[in-house]
């Protein structure tokens, strides 16, 4: 009987610094970094005194968006495939560093800013938007970063790779450019867009002399593969989510969710949702199971549950949860992280004339 009561109280010790624990969010025994998704900085930007940044139609630089939507219908796909496909071949995103992102989990679409707004307001959030306006920056810092992710093996494309426990953060740095073209000499926003996996505190990279000079790699692991520069004008905005690798979404089911009024009689209870991989079975984590079609006719509805293995992106900025909509029943919903970056760029450069010079760009 004592032996007994020990072993619950140890249980119950357990399971509280378990939930404590930064980062440890539990999904049907998944961790969830999306779900601690915040800005880079979570002091807002002083405006006092500013008033490029009040004005928007002189200010220059970067703004960003965080979203965190119900994904219960895949809203977030459905919103962007038409405006992914559209924009094919052309746009500020060149297909290869389309393709190297997504081989990590990391979608990558180019909206026209005069669609952002409608696009953006058929989601639906589940907690505010959070809006930071950054201006020009030189140095790297992070825009986004999740929870702390403590799967260290992840998915990239159809392989694996290992990455360092840590936070994942979206990492950037922006300035103005000029960009010679039939018009003249245009003005660009350059971004840099990066991923780094920040250390953990108590980590080996916090053991680095303080008498040496820190670089970014001293914060944690950065992805090389996913460094990445792009010249942005003032007529698109870049909109990054989480995906897994090859996705393709054109191949939604037509009904994602299903109501069921009236629980089943058991017999043919199956469970569903990010549990469901719990009894399905070793599996090699690199196919994504495959989607039944949700139909009221159906005995049990059955959705795909959470591969064995996801990408980093997912792990940043996908929440899993259930689909199946049960009256009377509570469930955690699927959530989606939409990040969305919007450049501010106006007035063009022009050449001057200098003596002894053949010409000087200026803004």
């Amino acid at each position: 009987m004592r032996d007994g009561v020990r072993h619950l109280l140890f249980l119950a010790v357990g399971s509280l610094m378990l939930s404590a624990a930064p980062g440890c969010k539990v999904v049907g025994g998944w961790f969830s970094p999306a779900d601690e998704a915040e800005l880079g900085d979570p002091q807002p930007t002083n405006l006092v005194g500013d008033a490029s940044i009040v004005n928007r139609e002189t200010r220059q630089g970067l703004e960003v968006r965080l979203l965190v939507v119900d994904d219960t219908n895949y809203d977030t796909a459905r919103a962007l495939r038409g405006i992914e496909a559209a924009s094919a071949g052309s746009g500020p995103v060149d297909a290869q560093t389309r393709a190297l992102w997504s081989r990590w989990g990391f979608r990558i679409v180019a909206v026209p800013l005069d669609q952002l707004d409608t696009t953006l307001g058929s989601l639906r959030p589940v907690r505010p938007l959070s809006v930071q306006w950054l201006g020009e920056f030189g140095a790297w810092r992070p825009l986004v970063r999740s929870g702390e992710n403590r799967q260290t093996l992840v998915r990239v494309g159809e392989s694996t790779r290992s990455v360092e426990p840590g936070r994942p953060s979206l990492i950037a740095r922006s300035w103005s450019v000029p960009l010679l073209s039939d018009r003249g000499v245009d003005r660009m926003l350059r971004v840099d867009l990066g991923m780094q996996v920040e250390a953990s505190k108590g980590g080996s990279y916090e053991l680095i002399p303080d008498r040496r000079r820190r670089t970014l790699d001293d914060q944690g692991l950065v992805i090389d593969e996913l460094l990445s520069t792009l010249m942005l004008g003032g007529d698109h905005a870049l909109v990054i989510v989480g995906e897994s690798p090859g996705e393709d979404w054109d191949t939604l089911p037509d009904q994602a969710s299903l109501f069921v009024s009236e629980p089943s009689d058991g017999q043919d209870d199956q469970v569903v949702g990010p549990e469901a991989e719990d009894d399905a079975g070793p599996s090699d984590g690199l196919e994504p199971k495959e989607s039944v079609p949700f139909t009221s006719s159906s005995p049990a509805a059955v959705e795909p549950g959470v591969p064995a293995l996801r990408s980093l992106g997912e792990l940043m900025l996908v929440a899993p949860g259930s689909r199946l909509v049960k009256q009377g029943e509570a469930r955690d919903i699927p959530k989606r992280v939409v990040i969305v970056l919007v450049p501010s760029v106006h007035g063009s450069f022009r050449m001057l004339s200098v003596p002894g010079s053949e010409g000087v760009v200026s803004p």
